[in-house]
């Protein structure tokens, strides 16, 4: 199941899931999870949790079509499979690699090593954000309410931050298709170091993002369904790291949330008290969805499509009135 495919997740009872599974919240297991969720990149956050949680250290896992059609390799009698969850149905099955065996249709099988370093090879160096990536990137968040200012002049260790609006005004311009759009006061200004190299900037943007999609920040007083989570700062902060972090992971780029994830999880038993996992990884997936770089999201994937009923009604006008 890919990373883009995660909408119809059922999210309700995953915390209750890991808080029934203490040891989870064990800095040590919580970074086996965080490392599984980068090693299972093509799974969703949550289903790469579960795979960890029933088979810890696993290498790869695919279902029995994909090792099929994907590595011509089948399934050995009596192999047990890990439950995942799908969309619009209860579970799937998937099975590690050393569940496999090479189906006979090649004459030179590739081996399980084999197939891991050619799985793996794209992912040995991790790479710069090019300046098309950033800035598509950006230009997506508008459907968040969220205008940008890239002049930020700041110092060098200081890479964004996010605010509401509330007495400052900042009209940006929301594409409903291609040749219309409309204008709107931006609900939150995201600003952004202008030193600093791309790649910093992504990772700070994914940072600040993440505070908004685990509700750490208010939201306008026109938007509803929106519950700001009051928790200590450093929970706040463990949450917008580990998103930021895994983000940056799956996508092979280098970020400086590792050194401050490294050295809580390294010096604290347990992770905060007040972190929600389910709130992590559901951030990972609302953030991931801005980053593929020939995809984009549109007005209905927004957050001002889902919690404005005020933006609805100027999309409404566009149907009725042909405006922008």
């Amino acid at each position: 199941m890919n990373h883009q495919n995660i909408d119809n997740i059922n999210l309700s009872n995953l915390d209750a899931l890991w808080q029934n599974v203490k040891s989870y919240r064990e800095s040590k297991n919580f970074k086996e999870v965080l490392k599984a969720c980068v090693r299972f990149r093509h799974l969703a956050p949550y289903n790469a949790m579960l795979v960890e949680i029933q088979r810890p250290g696993v290498r790869y896992v695919l279902s029995e079509k994909e090792w099929r059609t994907k590595f011509d390799r089948g399934i050995k009698p009596n192999a047990r499979p890990v439950i995942v969850l799908v969309p619009f149905g209860p579970v799937d099955f998937l099975f590690e690699i050393n569940d496999t065996y090479p189906l006979k249709s090649r004459l030179f099988s590739k081996s399980a090593e084999d197939i891991m370093e050619e799985i793996s090879a794209p992912y040995k160096t991790k790479h710069d954000v090019s300046d098309k990536q950033l800035n598509h990137f950006m230009e997506q968040l508008c459907f968040h309410g969220i205008a940008i200012d890239t002049g930020f002049i700041v110092g060098a260790d200081y890479g964004a931050k996010i605010e509401l609006l509330t007495s400052y005004s900042h009209t940006i311009h929301i594409p409903y298709n291609k040749v219309k759009f409309v204008r709107w006061d931006a609900d939150y200004l995201l600003s952004v170091n202008s030193k600093a190299m791309n790649g910093e900037r992504f990772a700070s943007i994914c940072h600040e993002l993440g505070h908004l999609f685990c509700y750490h920040i208010s939201s306008p007083r026109s938007w509803k369904k929106w519950e700001v989570r009051n928790i200590p700062d450093a929970a706040a902060e463990f949450e917008a790291e580990s998103v930021s972090w895994l983000i940056c992971e799956m996508l092979c780029i280098g970020n400086p949330s590792e050194r401050y994830l490294s050295g809580y999880l390294d010096s604290n038993n347990e992770i905060p008290r007040d972190v929600s996992i389910e709130r992590i990884f559901s951030a990972t997936k609302d953030v991931m969805k801005l980053c593929s770089p020939d995809k984009s999201i549109s007005y209905k994937d927004g957050l001002l499509y889902k919690n404005c009923d005020n933006f609805k009604n100027a999309i409404k006008q566009i149907n009725v009135n042909g405006l922008s």
